[in-house]
């Protein structure tokens, strides 16, 4: 009997039941299990097995550094500007010379010769309206459009005519009315 009470009471030593503080509940830091743990469990989790568990601390020292043979370079890409349109005056009067102020009786026909120099640094279109005036009364007696395109930096002659049939003496202007100029 005594025999048999000895062997328990060993037994209980190397199981580790009875012991106070060696089981857990599950509630509370440090107690051996990990968070999120079902509680209650009997066995602590363990490593897994193939895991080093002497892992080294620092590093040896001496090791050769690696320096790239090629440092590659940057290559901006280019930069584009934006550049503004040229400017110009629209209103192209000053660009317009006439001379020839006539009526060709031959032709009925008022004429005025019309040399238009773009100082332009583009080439522009010319709209030119021209009039012809009688002195006595004020009145209109013809009229002419021409639209030309002269190229940048040269000049160009044109000859304005408007068809009337004169019955009589008549005393006539010629005027440039309006010089219009845009790019063409």
């Amino acid at each position: 009997m005594r025999l048999v009470a000895v062997a328990a009471i060993g037994l209980l030593a190397l199981t580790g039941c009875g012991k106070k503080g060696r089981h857990s509940d599950g509630g509370g830091l440090g107690s051996g299990f990990v968070s999120g743990g079902g509680g209650g469990g009997d066995t602590p989790l363990s490593t897994p097995s193939g895991v080093p568990t002497d892992l080294p601390t620092d590093l040896p020292s001496g090791l050769p550094s690696y320096t790239p043979s090629y440092t590659p370079s940057y290559t901006p890409s280019p930069s584009y500007s934006y550049s503004a349109p040229p400017t110009y005056n629209s209103d192209g009067t000053n660009d317009v010379s006439a001379t020839g102020c006539d009526y060709d009786e031959t032709t009925h026909s008022f004429q005025y010769t019309l040399t238009i120099r773009n100082p332009e640094s583009q080439s522009m279109r010319y709209g030119i309206s021209v009039k012809w005036t009688d002195q006595s009364t004020a009145g209109l007696l013809g009229s002419d459009y021409e639209s030309v395109t002269v190229m940048a930096g040269s000049s160009q002659t044109v000859k304005a005519t408007s068809y009337r049939y004169l019955t009589e003496q008549t005393s006539f202007t010629c005027k440039v009315d309006s010089v219009l100029k845009f790019p063409s």
